[in-house]
């Protein structure tokens, strides 16, 4: 299949660098710590901050829309962008796929994917995990591996948080169809898709993931899972883990394994025809939506 070209981009995105210790240094646009503290102050407690950070990741999302002059990019906070999308022609409706980052943000490898996706029709919301004041890290991507004592699960309870949070916006989204929205994550996003249960979603697609914490999708929601048989963060664990997840449970559940040691298939020919031919038969009219939003 032929790659399509990509459109002109509408808007402007500085890419996050890969290293996570410069996440903060260039590339984001950090809300200011005395903000934060005041917040904290006049809300009087932990919990009521933590509700304030749920809204980080959205705000700070990465949006990529398809339009007739180009692609929308930008940043979902972004007066550009907000600009553009509110002139979208009446009745304008996209497929959408809520995309989740990896351990080490929205970094530039990321792009390869919401760009197959928004040039094949698809609008791509990508919410920003450490836009919350409040998010650890917890991998060394030099090294593959965590970072040790990090809070895995606490992070992978957040980003269940952030899925639910950013699908409860993209529902209110007048150029969003409601109906044929997907949920794909990378890495530790895959993860995190993986182990989300609250449905609403057409379909699940996991790239470089083992399901770690569980493969959540209500029943009947179609899975598509991909890995790498030397992915070099197997580490001695099973790289079929997501597929032997999905049939613990009975979901269906279409699994590749590809050669190499490649942890992003973005740039890989049939990954790419796989994701799109997944997308298209479950954006088709007769396609049915499962699960519900709670």
């Amino acid at each position: 299949m032929a790659h399509r070209p990509y459109p002109v981009m509408i808007g402007w995105f500085r890419p996050v660098p890969e290293e996570p210790g410069m996440r903060r240094k260039a590339g984001r646009r950090v809300r200011p710590a005395a903000v934060l503290a005041l917040a904290v102050l006049v809300l009087g407690n932990n919990a009521r901050a933590e509700e304030l950070h749920i809204h980080y990741p959205w705000r700070e999302a990465v949006v990529v829309v398809p339009a007739a002059q180009g692609l929308i990019l930008g940043r979902m906070n972004e007066k550009l962008v907000l600009d553009r999308l509110s002139r979208l022609p009446a009745g304008t409706k996209f497929p959408a796929v809520l995309y989740l980052h990896g351990c080490s943000g929205v970094a530039p490898e990321n792009f390869d994917y919401i760009h197959l996706l928004a040039g094949e029709g698809y609008a791509v919301v990508a919410p920003d995990s450490f836009a919350r004041p409040d998010r650890p890290e917890t991998c060394d991507p030099k090294r593959y591996e965590g970072v040790l004592g990090a809070p895995q699960a606490e992070v992978n309870r957040m980003r269940r948080e952030e899925i639910q949070h950013s699908l409860e916006h993209l529902l209110k989204l007048p150029w969003v169809d409601h109906r044929k929205i997907f949920l794909m994550g990378h890495s530790q996003g895959g993860g995190a898709a993986s182990s989300y249960s609250g449905g609403g979603f057409r379909g699940v697609i996991l790239s470089g993931s083992l399901c770690p914490s569980g493969l959540n999708a209500p029943a009947g929601t179609p899975v598509l899972a991909f890995y790498s048989e030397h992915d070099p963060w197997l580490q001695g664990r099973d790289p079929r883990s997501c597929e032997a997840r999905a049939k613990e449970r009975g979901l269906p559940i279409e699994f590749h394994l590809f050669p190499g040691n490649f942890h992003n298939q973005a740039k890989n020919p049939q990954a790419r025809e796989l994701i799109l031919d997944f997308l298209k038969r479950h954006t088709e009219p007769s396609a049915r939506m499962t699960g519900s939003v709670r």
